[in-house]
């Protein structure tokens, strides 16, 4: 993955895949391997009317579609990948905070992590991670990351206004 294939993106060029998923206002990104966990917090967020969940199965598959749309915050599971048990791939989290699109480069972030030490603390927040949720957890606490990341983007776009 790399920063340009993030930074040659079009504003909402994917067409929405259904009439209430178009009516939602936000469009998120949540990027974990388990298809079972982003299916029912993708539904339930549209369910509820917080925003459209746009899921990715891994780290390449969200480099893509960050290159496709503009999403107001993403939470993303970090994982060993190659470098099994040595450290987290934070390719993807470095990608977007080097984009050249300031919509992608400033978007909230929290990452889905087994255990959080001191060191990864410190990496995430360099990276200007905003939330560490701890695996396991409820949906309902990606539902609320998803809200509050709506709130940070609102409030931003009254200060600019």
């Amino acid at each position: 993955m790399n920063a340009p294939a993030i930074a040659g993106r079009r504003e909402h060029s994917v067409p929405a895949r259904s009439a209430s998923a178009s009516a939602l206002p936000h469009s998120m990104l949540l990027v974990e391997k388990d298809p079972l966990l982003r299916r029912t917090v993708a539904l339930t967020a549209r369910t509820l009317g917080i925003a459209h969940i746009h899921e990715a199965a891994s780290q390449a598959a969200a480099c893509r579609m960050l290159g496709e749309r503009t999403y107001h915050g993403a939470v993303i599971a970090l994982d060993f990948g190659e470098r099994r048990y040595a450290q987290y791939d934070f390719s993807l989290l470095d990608d977007i905070r080097e984009s050249s699109e300031p919509s992608c480069r400033d978007m909230p972030l929290a990452v889905l992590v087994e255990h959080c030490d001191a060191v990864l603390l410190q990496e995430l927040r360099h990276r200007k991670v905003t939330r560490v949720i701890l695996k396991p957890f409820r949906a309902r606490i990606l539902l609320d990351t998803f809200s509050e990341f709506i709130s940070q983007r609102q409030a931003v776009a009254m200060r600019h206004a």
